[in-house]
Order: C-alpha cells, then sequence, then structure tokens
C-alpha cells in the first residue's frame, strides 16, 4: 500500500519537526497478519452475534468489521478510512461519513472531496496566513496513511499535507562511489545509469581555465579526478527506475547524504507544512469512544497546528431527515434539521465561555456561555448522544444545516490545540499587527464518547437522562435528592467603591449599600412572611467590598459593621437555619503591588502577546473596552491556590460553613506567559482542585452558571441559564441543562428584579423547577449613581420585597411537591409554549405569549401557567 520512499520522507519529517519517530506498519501487512479484512474480504461480515434486524446492512459490505462486544461492532474502510457502528440491538448504523455523498447535488469541489474526511485542521504559514486541510484531500487522497488494530478498535494515523517523495538517487556522485555502485549491477543497468549521469573527467579536460571552472561548479574535483551529475529534467518513469537500480545495488538514504557532502550538493529544504495526527476509535461497552493523543500529534513549529476539527460529518442527516440537532447554547438549543436557514450564521459555541487571556477588546455576540460539553442530533427514531471527556475546555461546538456548501446536517466539536492572538505594533512601526502563537501543544487528550439512543429516548430528554446517569456513575452529580421547600436565594450587596468628595478632593470611597444590622432586617422581614429554605449570599463585605482586592487576607468592612457585626449576622442566620454564603473573588485582583499582596510580575496571568493580562469592562455603546473605568488583573490559575489556602486560614475563625464564588465556577481563563504556560486544560485542574480543597474542608459552596468540571463541588447554582441566546441558526430553547440537575442540585435563574422581563423570568422558574433569586440593598438606589456598578439599577428591596413575597409563595405552592424530583419529559406545545413532567406525574404548561392561547383544549392566559396533573 505504501511505497518505501513514503516511509523515508516520513522519517525526515519527524526529525525536522524535533519529534520522535512513529513507526507503523502498511495497512496491508496489518491486515494480513492481524486477520483484518483485505481488499478481498471487506464485504464479509462476522456470523457471531448478528444483530436484531439481521445481518448487516448492505452499506457495510464495502467496510470491514475490525471490533466487536455485546454492545455494538465497529467497521472500517481501508480506502476511504470512514468507520461505521451498528447499533447490534436494533440494527441501527451510525456513519461517520454520509455513505450517498458522491450524489450530492449542493457540494461540488473541494466541498464534496471534504464530505469524505475524519479530520480537519487549521494552522498558519510563517506569514501568517491561516490555511485549512482535511485528511480526504490531503491524506487518503495521496495514500498517506497508516493503521493498526487495537484490542477494541482501531487506530488510523494520517499524514496530512502532500508529501514530496523521495528517491534513492545521487545528484552528484564521484567516480570511485559510481565504479562500486557498478560493480554491483547488471551490465543493462549500468548502460541505463550511464545514459541519465554526466561524466566529468579532469584528465580529459586539457585547458586551465575550463578545468578551473569545473572544479568550482564540482568541488569534489579538487580531490577526485571523476564526478558524475545527474541529468536535469528526468521524468518520473525514468527516477523510479534509478531509484530501484541503487536500491537494488544496497545503496540507501544515507549513502546519498554521505556523496551529496562529498560534492557539496545544498541540502533540499523539505516540506513542513505537513501534519501527523492519529485517531483512535475503541468501543467501550454501549459507546464508540474517539481519541487523539495530543502528545502524538506532530507538525512544525513554523507552522503552528491551530484547530483539529473531529468528524465532522459524524451522524450526519440528509435533506431528507427529520429531526433536530442539539446544542448545549445556555441552557440548550435546538436547530432543526433542514431548517433552510442557510444565511445565517453556523453555530459555534466555545465550551466553557470563552478565555479572556486571548485579549477580547470587544463585546461579544453570546450572553449565555456553553457549560456542558455535550452534543447531539436526532434522526427519526434514533440519535447520537457525545461527550466531550478530554479536551472539553479546549473545545468549540460546531453546528450547520444543509443546504449551505453541502446537503448534510452536521454538528461536532472542534479543538484549539495552539491558541493564537496578536500584537499589535502600529505605534511602533506603522500600522504592522504581527500573529503570536503558544508556544506548544495544549496538553492532554482530545476525546469524545458517542452514545446511541433509539425508540422513546432518541430526543433531547433522552440525552440529558443519559448525561445525568453518566455523571452519576463518575461522581460528577450528587446522588442525593434535594429536599425542603423551593429555595429562595437573597443576595445583599454590602458595599461599592466610589469617588466622593473627601476635603474637597476626590477619592474613592466606601459607600455603604447594606450593613450587618440592615442584613438581618431584610432577612427578619422575609422569615416573618413565611419565606423558608432561605439562603443569604453576601457580596461586597470586606477587602474593599463589592470588587473586592485578592483574600491574602480578611478585613471585614467597618463601615458595614466590622467583624462583631458580622459574627453577630452569622449567628443570627445559623440560628434560624438560613444558610450564609458570603462572596470571594480569587480569580482576579482590583489592586497590585507588593503590599496588597499581588504582584503582577509572579501572580497576573499574561495575554497571548505577552502583556500583562489587564481586562476591563466593555462599554455597550462603543463595544469596546472603557478605560475609564476600573481595570482588574488576572490571576494566574496556578498561583489561584496561594489565595484561596489564605483565605482559608482566616475564614475558618467566623465559624461560617458556606462560600459563595463569583467567578470560579464559570470563568476560566489560562496564562499564556512564555516561560511559565499554564494552557486553558492545565487551568481547568488547578481550579477543579482548588474547588476540591474547599469542599474537603467542609464549605458547601455557592457558584454561579457552574461549567459540568465544578458541578461535583457545587451545593447550589444561582445565575445558572434559564434560556439560550436564540442565534438565528436555532429553532428552539430546551431545559437540558435543568433536565440533567432536577432533583439533584438546587438552581436558580438570574435576579428576577435584574432581568428584562421579570415575569417571563419567574415562568422560567415553574417550567425548570428551580428557586427564586433575588438582589438587593437595603439603602436607596439613588447611591449607586455615577459608580462603576450600573448594572445594579433595579436592587431597592423596599420597592420588591411584596413581589418576591408573592412570587415565592405562588412557586411554593406549584413545585413544592415536586422537590427533589428529576424531569422526565418536555416538549413544546405550540410557539412559546411548554410542557413539563416530573417523575411521580406532575405536568405544568407554561404560556409565554403575551395573547391567550388554547392547547389540548385548555386556554392559557397571557404569560401565565397551568397545572395539567397532579403528581402522586
Amino acid at each position: 500500500m505504501k511505497t518505501r520512499s513514503f516511509l523515508v520522507i516520513a522519517f525526515i519529517i519527524a526529525l525536522v519537526a524535533g519529534a520522535g519517530v512513529l513507526f507503523l506498519r502498511p495497512a496491508t501487512e496489518i491486515a494480513a497478519e492481524e486477520g483484518l479484512p483485505g481488499p478481498d474480504t471487506a464485504g464479509e461480515t462476522s456470523t457471531g452475534n448478528s444483530p436484531a434486524a439481521g445481518s448487516a446492512p448492505p452499506v457495510l459490505g464495502a467496510l470491514g468489521k475490525v471490533a466487536e462486544n455485546e454492545f455494538l461492532a465497529l467497521y472500517f474502510s481501508e480506502k476511504t478510512t470512514e468507520v461505521a457502528v451498528l447499533k447490534k440491538k436494533t440494527g441501527e448504523v451510525w456513519y461517520s461519513n454520509p455513505p450517498e455523498r458522491a450524489a450530492d447535488p449542493v457540494a461540488v469541489g473541494i466541498n464534496k472531496t471534504k464530505l469524505g474526511s475524519q479530520l480537519s485542521i487549521t494552522f498558519y504559514t510563517p506569514h501568517a496566513h491561516r490555511r485549512t486541510m482535511d485528511n480526504a484531500s490531503e491524506s487518503i487522497e495521496y495514500g498517506q496513511y497508516e493503521f493498526e488494530k487495537l484490542a477494541n478498535g482501531i487506530k488510523v494515523t494520517y499524514t496530512i499535507g502532500k508529501k514530496e517523495e523521495v528517491y534513492i538517487i545521487p545528484e552528484k556522485i564521484t567516480g570511485e562511489r559510481f565504479d562500486q555502485v557498478a560493480e554491483k549491477i547488471s551490465s543493462s543497468q549500468l548502460r541505463n545509469l550511464q545514459r541519465r549521469y554526466i561524466k566529468i573527467d579532469l584528465n580529459e579536460v586539457e585547458d586551465r581555465r575550463e578545468r578551473q571552472k569545473l572544479m568550482d561548479e564540482h568541488p569534489a574535483l579538487r580531490r577526485h579526478d571523476v564526478v558524475y551529475v545527474l541529468r536535469p529534467n528526468l521524468s518520473l518513469f525514468v527516477l523510479r527506475q534509478l531509484d530501484a537500480i541503487f536500491v537494488e545495488a544496497g545503496y540507501t538514504l544515507e549513502d546519498v547524504n554521505e556523496d551529496h557532502r562529498e560534492n557539496e550538493v545544498p541540502e533540499k529544504e523539505m516540506p513542513k507544512d505537513i501534519f501527523t495526527i492519529p485517531l483512535y476509535y475503541t468501543l467501550d461497552g454501549e459507546n464508540l469512544v474517539v481519541s487523539i493523543p495530543s502528545n502524538e500529534v506532530v507538525y512544525h513549529s513554523s507552522y503552528p497546528l491551530t484547530e483539529i476539527k473531529v468528524l465532522e460529518f459524524f451522524g450526519a442527516a440528509g435533506p431528507g431527515a427529520e429531526g433536530y440537532i442539539f446544542v448545549p447554547d445556555g441552557s440548550g438549543a435546538l436547530i432543526h434539521l433542514n431548517n433552510g436557514k442557510t444565511r445565517h450564521r453556523a453555530y459555534y459555541g466555545p465550551v466553557y465561555g470563552r478565555d479572556l487571556a486571548l485579549q477580547y477588546t470587544e463585546i461579544f455576540e453570546e450572553r449565555e456561555q456553553v457549560y456542558l460539553p455535550v452534543y447531539g442530533m436526532k434522526q427519526g427514531d434514533k440519535a447520537f448522544f457525545a461527550i466531550i471527556e478530554k479536551g472539553d475546555s479546549l473545545a468549540t461546538i460546531i453546528a450547520d444545516v444543509g443546504g449551505r456548501i453541502n446537503s448534510y446536517n452536521t454538528v461536532c466539536a472542534e479543538f484549539s490545540s495552539v491558541a493564537h492572538g496578536t500584537i499589535d505594533l502600529t505605534t511602533l512601526a506603522g500600522n504592522n499587527v504581527i500573529k503570536v502563537y503558544q508556544k506548544r501543544i495544549s496538553q492532554g487528550d482530545f476525546q469524545i464518547r458517542y452514545a446511541f439512543l433509539s425508540g422513546e429516548k432518541a430526543n433531547y430528554v433522552g440525552m440529558a437522562e443519559y448525561y445525568r446517569d453518566y455523571l452519576l456513575k463518575k461522581g460528577a452529580l450528587k446522588a442525593e435528592r434535594t429536599a425542603g421547600a423551593v429555595p429562595f436565594y437573597l443576595e445583599l450587596v454590602g458595599a461599592i467603591d466610589k469617588i466622593k468628595p473627601f476635603l474637597g478632593v476626590p477619592a474613592r470611597r466606601i459607600e455603604a449599600l447594606t450593613t450587618f444590622n440592615e442584613a438581618r432586617e431584610v432577612v427578619d422581614r422575609l422569615l416573618a412572611a413565611d419565606v423558608a429554605n432561605l439562603k443569604l449570599r453576601y457580596t461586597g463585605w470586606f477587602n474593599g467590598g463589592y470588587r473586592q482586592s485578592l483574600p491574602s487576607n480578611i478585613n471585614i468592612l467597618r463601615e458595614l459593621g466590622g467583624r462583631t457585626g458580622f459574627t453577630r449576622l452569622a449567628r443570627y442566620l445559623a440560628a434560624n437555619n438560613v444558610e450564609f454564603y458570603p462572596s470571594v473573588t480569587f480569580e482576579y485582583a482590583k489592586k497590585a503591588g507588593i503590599l496588597r499582596g499581588f504582584n503582577t510580575r509572579t501572580s497576573a496571568s499574561r495575554f497571548i502577546n505577552q502583556d500583562v493580562g489587564v481586562l476591563y469592562e466593555i462599554n455597550p455603546a462603543t463595544y469596546q473596552e472603557d478605560k475609564e473605568k476600573r481595570a482588574q488583573y488576572m490571576v494566574c490559575p496556578s498561583r489561584i491556590g496561594r489565595y484561596v489556602n489564605r483565605f482559608l486560614r482566616g475564614y475558618r475563625s467566623l465559624n461560617i460553613n458556606g462560600i459563595a464564588l463569583t467567578t470560579m465556577g464559570q470563568d476560566l481563563n489560562a496564562n499564556y506567559r512564555e516561560k511559565r504556560l499554564v494552557d486553558r486544560a492545565q487551568a481547568q485542574k488547578y481550579v477543579e482542585a482548588e474547588l476540591a480543597k474547599m469542599t474537603e474542608a467542609g464549605y458547601r459552596l455557592l457558584a454561579e452558571g457552574v461549567n459540568a468540571y465544578a458541578l461535583p463541588y457545587t451545593a447550589h447554582i444561582i445565575n445558572m441559564p434559564l434560556d439560550s441566546n436564540h442565534y438565528l441558526i436555532t429553532d428552539e430553547s430546551i431545559p437540558f441543562y435543568q433536565i440533567v440537575t432536577c432533583g439533584h442540585v438546587d438552581y436558580a435563574g438570574e435576579p428576577v428584579n435584574l432581568a428584562g422581563d421579570p415575569r417571563r423570568a419567574f415562568l422560567k422558574t415553574i417550567e425548570t423547577g428551580g428557586g427564586l433569586y433575588f438582589t438587593w440593598i437595603y439603602r436607596d438606589n439613588s447611591l449607586i449613581k455615577e459608580s462603576d456598578y450600573d448594572h445594579l439599577y433595579s436592587v431597592d428591596y423596599k420597592k420588591w420585597f411584596d413581589q418576591a413575597v408573592a412570587y415565592y409563595r405562588e412557586a411554593q405552592e406549584v413545585l413544592g411537591d415536586i422537590r427533589g424530583q428529576r424531569i422526565i419529559d418536555h416538549r413544546r406545545l405550540a410557539d412559546n409554549v411548554y410542557q413539563v413532567t416530573f417523575e411521580k406525574g406532575k405536568t405544568i404548561m407554561v404560556n409565554y405569549n403575551r395573547e391567550p392561547v388554547t392547547v389540548k383544549g385548555i386556554t392559557l392566559a397571557a404569560e401565565s401557567y397551568h397545572v395539567l396533573r397532579e403528581g402522586r
């Protein structure tokens, strides 16, 4: 299958890239030795454990079986390297590439060829030109791949980028060396060589000037009388003939290099835009696991490999398919297959949001980030569901509908293997922006687990149930059920910093908004109004207020009542069974300086351009950084543990067992400092370690948003997305995150009083079975004017108290009896009308329309809900 020349060039490229050499055997050799289906047996299938629906589907005839277990069979094509997975119980088959792609009427040229790819890559040239390649066009087309059998699957290694064919032929060779070769070949072969070389013999040149000219052109003539020079412009056929002659004579690549050095032949520049990427397929129970170990990826540093897209066309749905793509946009969203929205941008969802160390200076389009590393697709009565198990923090989920560049609806994951950005040198050297790159590939593997759902489980509820069970088995979701009344989350803002005149001079001072005594008064009123299961989050209580300095120590604000007032409040809350969660920030520092406990030289992250990681708020009017407002520094992920340790040392003496994390559950930033690089995958491990440290120390954590990796450590989630971003490519918003967690974790959405539509926010609580969340201050809202805290625009508790209590009583009446229950069904009944069913049968219909709607013979008032069936 492979020529010797290809193996030689692969060896050279590996050396050029500074990597170890990976030796793989040709595919046909492995097939013969391991019993894999070769060209003559590709259509045969095993007779054991046949699928319930009968023998393998006819399309599988072109693929051979390479692995099988109780549940699945894996098929592989030597010719195209595509794979197919047969679900034996149902006979359903999932393909890595559309079987009918050759007949696609939309795709043409490279787009049609790409339908046969399993990998697509993005890289940059030394001149910062962005390039993309796929393994169908740039690997399979040239036969530049190898495969080998694994215990439960197969490994395919692709060399992407056309390799230059190397021949064992010296361009120049001395007479002595030529004669040594001549002694080992036949007379006809010798005559062939003699015709292809020009013989230069100084003994036959009498003119002194001509002799000198020849020695200048061929330096070996200064030491040897005779040199043979290969004739130019020989055909490919002739080159292969000569290669065969030299190889038969025992002449090797080392001999070529030796003769070229002797004759001072310049070393030929080898192509560097060549990439070696292995793709592992393994069967694991009922799942297919696909992985790429990053330490086996080879590329040249002058051609940084920035993205790897994996199995873009797995399970691709054609123009006649019915169903949808599921993407974890915010709470979750559906893209209907073939929805015709080809004029809208495809879906791109960076898992766990943006890495702020990549220095975004403009406002982001998304309001809700991706919290869960999952995606899927439903086609008729079957569905696949994918979990990004490794490399999740480096992944972006990409989905598109058919009709744009091909006829297929697709969803897949793309991994950021080498982070990149720009340096703006405009002020130094005219208008000049250069590309900069992470100095190495991100560490760890890229791994996706595919599950295959059938029948009544082949929908987004079935996907959510599958993911919940997966998390429970891993211990990544608490098995115990939630209990008690509907939770009421109250955030009280203690103090902010604000510029105020002091002795006639403007100075930044502390402005108290809710003292500790005033906080007690608010809680007293709520308890008196029968608000139960109350959780108090207190923000801005120490170290400078709402935007605290790093918690190297704990200085409780005297403007709020000092340490005495704080501990008195804590004792009062404990006596009244109100959980207390004082807020703390570890990932950002608002002040820098050795005396302030934060040294930017050692503790601040660096942007990709090596600038200190300073963040400014984005001005919504200009969509640019607002440098008039106060900045904050990103803390290097590897240094966060230092500040967690210092905080916990002081916090223990306060005898409080709750901690509210402002950003640690949802923000994930790398440190691109060249000598202390912490890529985003490593940053995730550092954050997980600190979350584990706090929970192991006995603290209950309340966090915002909460990325999947933080779920095992989180007791309460606030600001959980209850909606999607409603991108134009999407068709429905669904509560996927809530279906996964309902009954196991207490949660609430955004603060109702800060929502753009408070009634809608309340209805989302009813639909998703969550709690209520309010952000208040005790004192007048006018105190926030002319500060950096414009987002706290409607937080006067006196104006919201009665409405909050009314909402709570209503939520308790509707949801009080489903506490600890899972959501077992959810569906759209009409536009903006949804139905949710809980574990013991309670079913609620919610109408988000501003006008009445009649569904199932029931008329729902505008912006209302109806309990269709009470639970047992």
